[in-house]
């Protein structure tokens, strides 16, 4: 899987999935899905590695369970479900899949793996921030001082940088 090739297009979709935007987050996964198979499968395989990266690092390192997913998916559901159309179950599948031996598009129709992938990625990028460590902060709250705005925290934006930099490593290693 070759990352920088399709993560425009999955930042564009998490980033619609962030702002809850139905119509843009349906115009990105249509965007992706318009540029062919192998990118399509390569978008949902970045956004399976993006969501499993987040789910360890809930769980300091580990897999979490199947009542923890439960749980996760519940609370996406509870937040997410109006605006994206993706249920619980559909958020339990994808990550019980993505976390497991089974493949998602095994377990899930592509259109369900798409949806779901995507609005679920989103939610756990902006839900789930990791504390900025503190000399990234400074830096920032200096940046923000000079520009003359309040303080900025790390961002999904950032988070997500921060993962594909720890699946580009991965990737290199193989």
């Amino acid at each position: 899987m070759e990352i920088d090739v399709v993560e425009p297009a999955v930042r564009d979709a998490f980033a619609a999935s962030v702002d809850e935007e139905p119509e843009q987050f349906h115009a990105a996964i249509e965007a992706i899905l318009d540029r062919g198979d192998d990118f399509t499968i390569a978008a949902f395989q970045l956004a399976i590695n993006v969501a499993a990266v987040i789910l360890q690092d809930l769980h300091e390192g580990e897999l979490p369970g199947e009542e923890e997913i439960g749980d996760l998916a519940e609370d996406f559901a509870e937040t997410q479900e109006e605006w994206s159309e993706v249920s619980a179950e559909l958020a339990r599948t994808y990550m019980s899949a993505a976390l497991g031996e089974e493949a998602v598009l095994d377990v899930m129709s592509p259109g369900d793996v798409a949806v779901t992938g995507f609005a679920l990625g989103g939610w756990l990028l902006s839900a789930f921030l990791p504390e900025a460590d503190e000399a990234a902060e400074a830096d920032q709250a200096d940046e923000a001082a000079d520009s003359g705005e309040p303080g900025a925290t790390k961002d999904w934006d950032d988070y997500l940088d921060d993962i594909l930099k720890v699946l580009s490593s991965a990737l290199a290693e193989d």
